[in-house]
Protein backbone atom coordinates (compact mmCIF):
# COMPACT_ATOMS: atom_id res chain seq x y z
CA UNK A 1 0.00 0.00 0.00
CA UNK A 2 1.42 3.68 -1.54
CA UNK A 3 1.31 6.59 0.78
CA UNK A 4 -1.11 9.21 -0.59
CA UNK A 5 0.95 11.50 -2.52
CA UNK A 6 0.91 15.04 -0.60
CA UNK A 7 -1.75 17.53 -2.20
CA UNK A 8 -0.04 20.80 -4.08
CA UNK A 9 -0.63 23.81 -2.01
CA UNK A 10 -3.28 25.53 -2.85
CA UNK A 11 -2.43 29.16 -5.11
CA UNK A 12 -3.48 31.88 -3.89
CA UNK A 13 -6.32 33.35 -6.25
CA UNK A 14 -6.72 37.55 -7.16
CA UNK A 15 -10.15 38.57 -7.38
CA UNK A 16 -11.30 38.65 -10.78
CA UNK A 17 -13.25 42.20 -10.41
CA UNK A 18 -10.93 44.38 -8.16
CA UNK A 19 -13.35 47.12 -6.67
CA UNK A 20 -13.22 50.31 -5.27
CA UNK A 21 -15.20 52.55 -3.03
CA UNK A 22 -16.24 55.76 -2.96
CA UNK A 23 -14.54 58.04 -0.11
CA UNK A 24 -15.37 57.35 3.11
CA UNK A 25 -16.46 61.14 3.66
CA UNK A 26 -19.55 60.61 1.78
CA UNK A 27 -21.82 60.00 4.46
CA UNK A 28 -20.88 62.71 5.78
CA UNK A 29 -21.05 64.98 3.07
CA UNK A 30 -24.38 63.64 2.28
CA UNK A 31 -25.58 64.86 5.90
CA UNK A 32 -23.74 67.65 6.24
CA UNK A 33 -26.53 70.29 6.30
CA UNK A 34 -28.46 67.64 8.93
CA UNK A 35 -25.15 67.17 11.02
CA UNK A 36 -24.80 71.47 11.29
CA UNK A 37 -28.90 72.14 12.15
CA UNK A 38 -28.77 69.46 15.03
CA UNK A 39 -25.42 71.02 16.16
CA UNK A 40 -26.41 74.51 16.21
CA UNK A 41 -30.06 73.25 17.93
CA UNK A 42 -29.01 71.70 20.60
CA UNK A 43 -24.80 72.12 20.99
CA UNK A 44 -25.99 74.77 23.81
CA UNK A 45 -28.16 72.22 25.65
CA UNK A 46 -25.43 69.21 25.48
CA UNK A 47 -22.95 71.91 27.27
CA UNK A 48 -25.29 73.09 30.15
CA UNK A 49 -26.19 69.20 30.51
CA UNK A 50 -29.85 70.20 30.14
CA UNK A 51 -30.64 67.61 27.20
CA UNK A 52 -34.59 67.31 26.67
CA UNK A 53 -36.65 65.42 24.54
CA UNK A 54 -36.31 67.05 21.61
CA UNK A 55 -32.43 66.58 21.72
CA UNK A 56 -32.45 63.27 22.26
CA UNK A 57 -34.57 62.13 19.47
CA UNK A 58 -32.71 64.45 17.16
CA UNK A 59 -29.89 62.76 18.16
CA UNK A 60 -31.08 59.74 17.88
CA UNK A 61 -32.01 60.49 14.35
CA UNK A 62 -28.59 61.72 13.72
CA UNK A 63 -26.67 58.32 15.11
CA UNK A 64 -28.99 56.09 13.31
CA UNK A 65 -28.28 58.31 9.70
CA UNK A 66 -24.68 58.07 10.11
CA UNK A 67 -24.97 53.94 10.71
CA UNK A 68 -27.35 54.04 7.44
CA UNK A 69 -24.98 55.82 5.82
CA UNK A 70 -21.86 53.98 6.63
CA UNK A 71 -23.49 50.77 5.48
CA UNK A 72 -24.68 52.49 2.39
CA UNK A 73 -20.92 53.62 1.69
CA UNK A 74 -19.52 49.40 2.92
CA UNK A 75 -22.19 48.14 0.49
CA UNK A 76 -21.28 50.80 -2.39
CA UNK A 77 -18.82 49.30 -4.63
CA UNK A 78 -17.66 49.77 -8.38
CA UNK A 79 -15.18 48.70 -11.06
CA UNK A 80 -14.24 48.48 -14.61
CA UNK A 81 -15.16 45.10 -16.17
CA UNK A 82 -14.45 44.71 -19.86
CA UNK A 83 -16.25 47.16 -21.37
CA UNK A 84 -18.86 48.26 -18.86
CA UNK A 85 -18.54 49.91 -15.22
CA UNK A 86 -20.41 48.15 -12.73
CA UNK A 87 -21.87 49.54 -9.55
CA UNK A 88 -23.40 47.89 -6.41
CA UNK A 89 -24.96 49.82 -4.26
CA UNK A 90 -28.28 49.28 -1.64
CA UNK A 91 -28.24 47.99 2.05
CA UNK A 92 -31.26 46.66 2.72
CA UNK A 93 -32.49 45.85 -1.32
CA UNK A 94 -28.96 45.34 -3.96
CA UNK A 95 -28.92 46.75 -6.73
CA UNK A 96 -26.25 46.55 -9.32
CA UNK A 97 -25.67 49.11 -12.24
CA UNK A 98 -23.80 47.90 -15.60
CA UNK A 99 -23.00 50.89 -17.37
CA UNK A 100 -21.98 50.38 -21.17
CA UNK A 101 -18.44 52.65 -21.95
CA UNK A 102 -19.82 53.43 -25.64
CA UNK A 103 -22.99 54.32 -24.73
CA UNK A 104 -22.02 57.26 -22.48
CA UNK A 105 -22.49 60.55 -24.13
CA UNK A 106 -20.37 62.69 -21.88
CA UNK A 107 -18.99 62.89 -18.25
CA UNK A 108 -19.06 66.13 -16.05
CA UNK A 109 -17.12 66.55 -13.04
CA UNK A 110 -19.24 68.46 -10.21
CA UNK A 111 -18.07 70.05 -6.97
CA UNK A 112 -21.09 71.18 -4.25
CA UNK A 113 -19.98 73.45 -2.23
CA UNK A 114 -19.73 70.83 0.82
CA UNK A 115 -18.11 68.60 -1.72
CA UNK A 116 -15.20 70.86 -2.17
CA UNK A 117 -14.65 71.82 1.69
CA UNK A 118 -13.23 68.38 1.52
CA UNK A 119 -11.98 67.88 -1.95
CA UNK A 120 -14.01 65.67 -3.17
CA UNK A 121 -16.73 65.52 -6.47
CA UNK A 122 -19.22 64.10 -8.38
CA UNK A 123 -19.09 62.23 -11.50
CA UNK A 124 -21.59 62.49 -13.84
CA UNK A 125 -22.29 60.47 -16.64
CA UNK A 126 -24.64 60.96 -19.25
CA UNK A 127 -25.64 57.52 -20.59
CA UNK A 128 -27.62 57.25 -23.86
CA UNK A 129 -31.43 56.09 -22.84
CA UNK A 130 -30.92 56.14 -19.34
CA UNK A 131 -31.84 58.92 -16.33
CA UNK A 132 -29.83 61.61 -14.21
CA UNK A 133 -28.99 59.37 -11.16
CA UNK A 134 -27.92 56.09 -13.53
CA UNK A 135 -24.33 57.44 -14.34
CA UNK A 136 -23.05 58.99 -11.49
CA UNK A 137 -20.97 58.29 -8.15
CA UNK A 138 -21.00 60.25 -5.14
CA UNK A 139 -18.42 61.20 -3.99
CA UNK A 140 -14.85 60.56 -5.15
CA UNK A 141 -11.76 62.54 -4.31
CA UNK A 142 -11.03 64.85 -7.08
CA UNK A 143 -8.11 63.69 -8.62
CA UNK A 144 -10.01 60.06 -8.33
CA UNK A 145 -13.10 61.31 -10.57
CA UNK A 146 -9.98 63.32 -12.95
CA UNK A 147 -8.46 59.78 -13.87
CA UNK A 148 -11.85 57.47 -13.56
CA UNK A 149 -13.14 60.37 -16.02
CA UNK A 150 -9.93 60.15 -18.32
CA UNK A 151 -10.30 55.69 -18.53
CA UNK A 152 -13.89 55.85 -19.13
CA UNK A 153 -13.55 58.24 -22.30
CA UNK A 154 -10.31 56.63 -23.23
CA UNK A 155 -12.06 52.75 -23.27
CA UNK A 156 -15.54 54.67 -24.83
CA UNK A 157 -13.23 56.04 -28.03
CA UNK A 158 -11.25 52.63 -28.00
CA UNK A 159 -14.67 50.49 -27.93
CA UNK A 160 -16.35 52.96 -30.73
CA UNK A 161 -13.30 52.80 -32.92
CA UNK A 162 -13.17 48.65 -32.73
CA UNK A 163 -16.80 48.87 -34.30
CA UNK A 164 -16.42 51.09 -36.52
CA UNK A 165 -15.02 50.25 -40.24
CA UNK A 166 -11.47 50.40 -41.14
CA UNK A 167 -10.18 50.05 -37.55
CA UNK A 168 -6.56 49.61 -36.26
CA UNK A 169 -6.65 47.15 -33.92
CA UNK A 170 -3.16 48.03 -32.07
CA UNK A 171 -5.49 50.34 -30.09
CA UNK A 172 -6.71 48.41 -27.27
CA UNK A 173 -9.32 48.85 -24.56
CA UNK A 174 -7.08 50.88 -22.35
CA UNK A 175 -5.53 53.03 -24.24
CA UNK A 176 -4.92 56.49 -22.76
CA UNK A 177 -4.87 59.76 -24.36
CA UNK A 178 -1.59 61.62 -25.44
CA UNK A 179 -1.39 64.15 -22.53
CA UNK A 180 -1.77 67.44 -23.94
CA UNK A 181 -1.56 70.94 -22.32
CA UNK A 182 -4.86 72.31 -21.65
CA UNK A 183 -5.25 75.86 -23.46
CA UNK A 184 -7.61 78.67 -22.61
CA UNK A 185 -9.89 79.88 -25.15
CA UNK A 186 -11.84 82.19 -23.29
CA UNK A 187 -12.49 83.37 -19.90
CA UNK A 188 -15.13 85.36 -18.83
CA UNK A 189 -14.47 88.67 -16.74
CA UNK A 190 -16.44 89.28 -13.71
CA UNK A 191 -17.03 93.07 -14.34
CA UNK A 192 -18.46 91.87 -17.85
CA UNK A 193 -20.90 89.42 -16.31
CA UNK A 194 -22.10 92.10 -13.34
CA UNK A 195 -22.47 94.50 -15.93
CA UNK A 196 -24.77 92.07 -17.92
CA UNK A 197 -26.95 91.04 -14.99
CA UNK A 198 -27.19 94.73 -14.72
CA UNK A 199 -28.64 95.46 -17.49
CA UNK A 200 -30.47 92.33 -18.51
CA UNK A 201 -33.93 92.36 -20.03
CA UNK A 202 -35.01 90.32 -16.61
CA UNK A 203 -33.53 93.46 -14.51
CA UNK A 204 -35.34 95.84 -16.64
CA UNK A 205 -38.78 94.25 -16.49
CA UNK A 206 -38.13 94.19 -12.62
CA UNK A 207 -37.22 97.87 -12.48
CA UNK A 208 -40.48 98.25 -15.00
CA UNK A 209 -42.59 96.64 -12.15
CA UNK A 210 -41.22 98.60 -9.42
CA UNK A 211 -42.02 102.21 -10.98
CA UNK A 212 -45.32 100.83 -11.56
CA UNK A 213 -46.23 99.87 -8.63
CA UNK A 214 -44.64 102.56 -6.63
CA UNK A 215 -46.82 104.96 -8.70
CA UNK A 216 -49.60 103.12 -7.85
CA UNK A 217 -49.52 103.25 -4.20
CA UNK A 218 -48.50 106.59 -4.19
CA UNK A 219 -51.44 107.87 -6.29
CA UNK A 220 -53.62 105.58 -4.16
CA UNK A 221 -52.42 106.92 -1.03
CA UNK A 222 -51.30 103.81 0.31
CA UNK A 223 -47.93 103.88 0.97
CA UNK A 224 -47.34 101.25 3.67
CA UNK A 225 -48.80 98.58 0.62
CA UNK A 226 -45.38 99.00 -1.24
CA UNK A 227 -44.09 96.24 1.47
CA UNK A 228 -45.99 93.43 -0.83
CA UNK A 229 -43.30 94.97 -3.25
CA UNK A 230 -40.65 93.46 -1.28
CA UNK A 231 -40.76 89.65 -1.60
CA UNK A 232 -40.16 90.57 -5.11
CA UNK A 233 -37.33 92.42 -4.92
CA UNK A 234 -35.52 90.07 -2.85
CA UNK A 235 -36.33 87.06 -5.34
CA UNK A 236 -34.75 89.32 -7.95
CA UNK A 237 -31.83 89.83 -6.14
CA UNK A 238 -31.51 86.43 -4.88
CA UNK A 239 -31.91 85.29 -8.83
CA UNK A 240 -29.37 87.38 -9.72
CA UNK A 241 -26.86 86.38 -6.49
CA UNK A 242 -27.40 82.93 -8.00
CA UNK A 243 -26.65 83.81 -11.57
CA UNK A 244 -23.53 85.68 -10.61
CA UNK A 245 -22.56 82.82 -8.57
CA UNK A 246 -23.43 79.92 -10.90
CA UNK A 247 -21.50 81.56 -13.85
CA UNK A 248 -18.37 83.39 -11.98
CA UNK A 249 -14.71 81.99 -13.14
CA UNK A 250 -16.83 80.64 -16.62
CA UNK A 251 -13.79 79.45 -18.18
CA UNK A 252 -13.55 77.99 -21.91
CA UNK A 253 -10.66 75.89 -22.75
CA UNK A 254 -9.77 73.23 -25.05
CA UNK A 255 -8.34 69.26 -24.26
CA UNK A 256 -7.75 66.44 -25.95
CA UNK A 257 -11.87 65.17 -25.10
CA UNK A 258 -13.26 68.69 -26.40
CA UNK A 259 -13.90 71.59 -24.91
CA UNK A 260 -14.16 71.85 -21.38
CA UNK A 261 -16.48 74.42 -19.38
CA UNK A 262 -15.69 75.50 -15.59
CA UNK A 263 -18.22 77.45 -13.36
CA UNK A 264 -19.14 77.93 -10.49
CA UNK A 265 -18.49 80.14 -7.26
CA UNK A 266 -20.08 77.77 -4.84
CA UNK A 267 -20.41 75.22 -6.44
CA UNK A 268 -17.79 74.36 -9.01
CA UNK A 269 -18.85 72.61 -12.44
CA UNK A 270 -16.81 71.07 -14.98
CA UNK A 271 -18.12 69.73 -18.40
CA UNK A 272 -16.73 68.48 -21.52
CA UNK A 273 -18.28 69.39 -25.31
CA UNK A 274 -17.02 66.51 -27.44
CA UNK A 275 -17.23 68.71 -30.65
CA UNK A 276 -18.16 65.44 -32.97
CA UNK A 277 -21.73 65.14 -31.00
CA UNK A 278 -22.59 69.10 -31.31
CA UNK A 279 -25.74 69.37 -33.32
CA UNK A 280 -25.86 72.94 -33.77
CA UNK A 281 -25.47 76.62 -32.17
CA UNK A 282 -27.56 79.45 -31.03
CA UNK A 283 -26.40 82.93 -30.89
CA UNK A 284 -28.47 85.38 -28.36
CA UNK A 285 -28.30 88.90 -28.01
CA UNK A 286 -30.39 90.38 -25.83
CA UNK A 287 -31.48 94.09 -27.21
CA UNK A 288 -30.15 95.88 -24.45
CA UNK A 289 -26.80 94.16 -24.73
CA UNK A 290 -26.51 94.90 -28.60
CA UNK A 291 -25.69 98.58 -28.10
CA UNK A 292 -22.51 97.04 -26.37
CA UNK A 293 -21.44 94.55 -28.71
CA UNK A 294 -22.01 91.67 -26.50
CA UNK A 295 -23.68 88.08 -27.01
CA UNK A 296 -24.23 84.79 -25.66
CA UNK A 297 -23.49 81.50 -27.42
CA UNK A 298 -25.70 78.13 -26.45
CA UNK A 299 -25.11 74.61 -28.24
CA UNK A 300 -27.10 71.42 -29.04
CA UNK A 301 -24.59 68.24 -28.34
CA UNK A 302 -26.36 64.92 -28.91
CA UNK A 303 -27.09 63.22 -25.43
CA UNK A 304 -28.05 66.49 -23.83
CA UNK A 305 -31.02 68.35 -23.25
CA UNK A 306 -31.38 71.62 -22.63
CA UNK A 307 -30.68 70.88 -18.87
CA UNK A 308 -31.59 73.88 -16.39
CA UNK A 309 -31.03 77.33 -16.63
CA UNK A 310 -33.83 78.10 -14.57
CA UNK A 311 -33.37 80.38 -11.71
CA UNK A 312 -30.29 81.22 -12.55
CA UNK A 313 -28.69 77.81 -12.21
CA UNK A 314 -26.23 77.28 -15.58
CA UNK A 315 -27.64 75.44 -18.07
CA UNK A 316 -25.52 72.66 -19.73
CA UNK A 317 -25.56 74.02 -22.84
CA UNK A 318 -24.28 77.45 -22.09
CA UNK A 319 -20.70 77.54 -23.54
CA UNK A 320 -19.98 81.20 -22.75
CA UNK A 321 -23.08 83.51 -21.20
CA UNK A 322 -22.13 86.69 -22.34
CA UNK A 323 -19.06 88.04 -24.24
CA UNK A 324 -18.08 90.54 -27.06
CA UNK A 325 -19.44 88.95 -30.28
CA UNK A 326 -16.23 88.50 -31.95
CA UNK A 327 -15.64 86.13 -29.24
CA UNK A 328 -18.73 84.73 -28.95
CA UNK A 329 -18.69 84.05 -33.34
CA UNK A 330 -15.08 82.75 -33.26
CA UNK A 331 -16.79 80.22 -30.14
CA UNK A 332 -19.26 79.31 -32.53
CA UNK A 333 -16.99 78.65 -35.08
CA UNK A 334 -14.90 75.96 -32.95
CA UNK A 335 -17.84 74.07 -32.02
CA UNK A 336 -18.49 73.44 -35.74
CA UNK A 337 -15.12 72.72 -36.24
CA UNK A 338 -16.13 68.94 -36.92
CA UNK A 339 -18.01 70.66 -40.17
CA UNK A 340 -15.50 73.23 -41.21
CA UNK A 341 -16.06 75.92 -38.92
CA UNK A 342 -18.25 77.87 -40.45
CA UNK A 343 -19.56 81.13 -39.53
CA UNK A 344 -23.05 82.23 -39.17
CA UNK A 345 -23.09 85.61 -40.45
CA UNK A 346 -21.81 84.33 -44.03
CA UNK A 347 -25.29 83.13 -44.64
CA UNK A 348 -27.68 85.33 -46.48
CA UNK A 349 -30.30 85.54 -44.65
CA UNK A 350 -33.68 86.72 -46.21
CA UNK A 351 -36.61 88.09 -44.80
CA UNK A 352 -40.76 87.06 -45.06
CA UNK A 353 -42.65 88.62 -48.12
CA UNK A 354 -44.40 91.88 -47.19
CA UNK A 355 -47.79 89.75 -46.99
CA UNK A 356 -46.77 88.01 -44.24
CA UNK A 357 -47.75 90.82 -42.41
CA UNK A 358 -51.53 89.04 -42.18
CA UNK A 359 -49.96 86.21 -39.93
CA UNK A 360 -47.24 88.00 -37.78
CA UNK A 361 -47.65 92.02 -38.40
CA UNK A 362 -44.95 92.91 -35.30
CA UNK A 363 -42.13 89.50 -35.76
CA UNK A 364 -42.33 89.44 -39.63
CA UNK A 365 -39.71 92.42 -39.22
CA UNK A 366 -37.27 90.61 -36.95
CA UNK A 367 -37.38 87.30 -38.99
CA UNK A 368 -34.91 85.98 -41.21
CA UNK A 369 -33.54 82.37 -42.39
CA UNK A 370 -30.95 81.19 -45.32
CA UNK A 371 -29.23 78.14 -46.30
CA UNK A 372 -25.50 78.27 -46.97
CA UNK A 373 -23.30 76.59 -48.28
CA UNK A 374 -22.51 74.54 -44.87
CA UNK A 375 -25.32 76.07 -42.23
CA UNK A 376 -28.94 76.50 -42.52
CA UNK A 377 -29.43 79.64 -39.90
CA UNK A 378 -32.49 81.43 -38.92
CA UNK A 379 -32.90 84.04 -36.74
CA UNK A 380 -36.00 85.46 -34.79
CA UNK A 381 -37.00 88.43 -32.10
CA UNK A 382 -36.41 92.01 -31.18
CA UNK A 383 -36.12 92.02 -27.42
CA UNK A 384 -33.76 88.96 -27.49
CA UNK A 385 -32.44 88.35 -31.04
CA UNK A 386 -31.54 84.49 -31.72
CA UNK A 387 -29.80 83.57 -34.40
CA UNK A 388 -29.66 79.45 -35.12
CA UNK A 389 -27.23 77.57 -37.33
CA UNK A 390 -27.46 73.77 -37.96
CA UNK A 391 -24.80 71.96 -40.59
CA UNK A 392 -26.05 70.42 -43.01
CA UNK A 393 -24.26 67.32 -41.96
CA UNK A 394 -26.29 67.01 -38.56
CA UNK A 395 -29.72 67.73 -40.11
CA UNK A 396 -31.56 65.03 -38.77
CA UNK A 397 -34.87 65.67 -40.74
CA UNK A 398 -36.57 68.37 -42.50
CA UNK A 399 -40.25 69.37 -42.80
CA UNK A 400 -42.79 71.57 -44.36
CA UNK A 401 -45.82 73.26 -42.52
CA UNK A 402 -48.24 75.35 -43.50
CA UNK A 403 -51.48 76.42 -41.10
CA UNK A 404 -54.78 77.55 -43.05
CA UNK A 405 -53.97 81.25 -42.57
CA UNK A 406 -50.63 80.17 -44.49
CA UNK A 407 -52.30 78.56 -47.48
CA UNK A 408 -55.08 81.29 -47.91
CA UNK A 409 -51.63 83.43 -48.19
CA UNK A 410 -49.36 81.04 -50.02
CA UNK A 411 -46.64 81.01 -47.38
CA UNK A 412 -44.83 77.98 -45.39
CA UNK A 413 -42.30 77.19 -42.79
CA UNK A 414 -39.35 75.21 -43.39
CA UNK A 415 -38.85 73.48 -39.97
CA UNK A 416 -35.19 71.75 -39.09
CA UNK A 417 -35.75 68.51 -36.84
CA UNK A 418 -32.73 68.22 -33.90
CA UNK A 419 -31.98 66.60 -31.18
CA UNK A 420 -33.39 68.23 -27.61
CA UNK A 421 -32.02 71.50 -26.91
CA UNK A 422 -31.54 75.30 -27.58
CA UNK A 423 -30.83 74.92 -31.56
CA UNK A 424 -34.44 75.64 -33.20
CA UNK A 425 -34.20 76.39 -36.57
CA UNK A 426 -37.50 77.99 -38.52
CA UNK A 427 -37.37 79.33 -41.86
CA UNK A 428 -41.01 81.34 -41.04
CA UNK A 429 -43.54 82.50 -43.26
CA UNK A 430 -42.10 82.23 -46.10
CA UNK A 431 -42.98 81.80 -49.65
CA UNK A 432 -44.28 78.36 -50.10
CA UNK A 433 -42.96 77.95 -53.87
CA UNK A 434 -39.25 79.17 -52.17
CA UNK A 435 -39.89 76.89 -49.08
CA UNK A 436 -40.67 73.70 -51.55
CA UNK A 437 -36.94 74.90 -52.84
CA UNK A 438 -35.02 75.20 -49.86
CA UNK A 439 -36.32 71.86 -49.08
CA UNK A 440 -35.15 70.36 -51.97
CA UNK A 441 -31.93 72.03 -51.84
CA UNK A 442 -30.78 71.92 -47.64
CA UNK A 443 -32.21 67.82 -48.53
CA UNK A 444 -29.35 67.68 -50.93
CA UNK A 445 -26.57 69.70 -48.87
CA UNK A 446 -27.22 67.52 -46.03
CA UNK A 447 -26.53 64.08 -48.20
CA UNK A 448 -23.80 65.68 -49.67
CA UNK A 449 -22.17 66.74 -46.47
CA UNK A 450 -23.21 63.46 -44.94
CA UNK A 451 -21.00 61.71 -47.68
CA UNK A 452 -18.05 64.07 -46.97
CA UNK A 453 -18.30 63.32 -43.66
CA UNK A 454 -18.25 60.03 -43.47
CA UNK A 455 -15.47 59.59 -46.27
Amino acid sequence: MTDPQPSAPPTPTTPDRPYKRLSPLTPLVRSFVLVVAVAASSWDDFLRGDVGPLAWILLAMLLAGAVYGAASWLRTKYWIEADELRVDTGVISRQSRRIRVDRLQGIDIAQPFVARLFGLAELKMDVAGAGDREGSLAYLPLREAEALRETLLARRDAARARRAPGDQAEQGPTAMPHAVPEHVLARLDLGLLVMSLLISPEAFAFLVSALVLGGVFVVLGNLPGAAVALPVFIGFVLTQLRRLSAYYGFTVSETPAGLQVRRGLIDRNTQTITLSRVQGVVVSEPVFWRRFGWARVDVSVAGYGSGGGENGRPAVSTVMPVGPRNVVLWLARRLLEETGSPDPDEVVLVPPPPRARWVAPVGRHFMSSGVGPHLLVSRSGFLNRRTHAVPHARVQSLQLHQGPWQRRLGLADLHVDSPPGPVRVRAQHRDAADVRGLLEEANRLARDARTRLTG
